[in-house]
């Protein structure tokens, strides 16, 4: 790590203020570090690139002479867009996937997270990420690493356009996000085991689910006394929505009880706007 923080010396802070109050600093990831992330990343796509490659070409085509032959023109053709969809997916589904953090950006201690303090969303992770074509004009991502540079908060298209911010992560932040795994855990065993039917998983609306979602999003922020007032009042909004069966013990453990239920339905509501 002390590599890193000799590529981006001086340090950009940033502060971010949560809708509770609470105040969060970062400090931003510069051009050195996320380049070396960046490189790293291209290295091992290129490897995965040419061994799907070769695969192809051995065993759809038996030879390279008989793929470049000019028949199978259509077959090149074909090969660049799967190994485009398959480099963009790669950052797509890591960043989203592993908490905002290629294999690269791991190496090199970077997390991408919204402007708000709060983990990777979906949409937010597809436009960053399309907008890469943008950034990598005209080539080697010039552009995109010149806006970096001149950005206060280092910054480059893509991450203006969805809402992102690429950080340091340093050993407080891992320590603050294991803690945060561990609490969340002892609040979910809290809570007995449930398993919703379809039913009830249709029966939650779309304002149901981003109330619950933003509410899990910010549980870690929020005072004591705020937090369990919002679970309770929540919590009873949702077993009215669900006729839920057990409703003393879903008010008896709010947190956990709500915790379980966003666990079930990210699925059916996270990917979408």
């Amino acid at each position: 790590m002390s590599d890193q923080k000799s590529i981006d010396r001086p340090y950009r802070e940033t502060a971010i203020v949560t809708p509770e109050h609470v105040q969060l600093r970062f400090q931003t990831a510069g051009l050195g570090s996320r380049a070396a992330a960046q490189l790293i990343d291209t290295l091992l796509l290129l490897l995965v690139n040419l061994t799907v490659f070769v695969l192809i070409v051995i065993v759809v085509f038996g030879s390279e002479e008989e793929f470049f032959q000019d028949e199978n023109s259509y077959a090149l053709a074909i090969l660049l867009i799967v190994l485009t969809v398959l480099n963009f997916a790669y950052f797509l589904l890591m960043e989203y996937f592993r908490g905002g953090q290629t294999l690269g950006k791991k190496w090199m201690g970077l997390r991408v997270i919204q402007e708000n303090g709060q983990s990777l969303t979906f949409l937010s992770a597809v436009i960053r990420n399309l907008f890469r074509i943008i950034d990598n004009l005209p080539a080697g991502y010039f552009l995109g690493g010149l806006v970096v540079f001149f950005h206060p908060r280092d910054k480059r298209i893509g991450d203006m356009v969805a809402g992102t911010i690429v950080v340091l992560e340093d050993e407080g932040m891992r320590l603050s996000r294991r803690h945060k795994k561990r609490k969340l855990a002892r609040w979910m065993a809290d809570a007995p085991p449930f398993v919703l039917t379809e039913q009830q998983k249709q029966a939650i609306t779309r304002e149901d689910w981003q109330l619950l979602s933003a509410y899990v999003d910010r549980l870690m922020t929020m005072a004591e006394d705020r937090r369990m007032i919002l679970a309770l009042e929540i919590t009873r909004r949702l077993c009215d929505r669900l006729d839920w069966p057990d409703r003393k013990t879903a008010m008896a453990f709010p947190i956990g009880f709500l915790l379980q239920l966003h666990e079930q339905l990210q699925h059916e509501w996270k990917i979408g706007p």
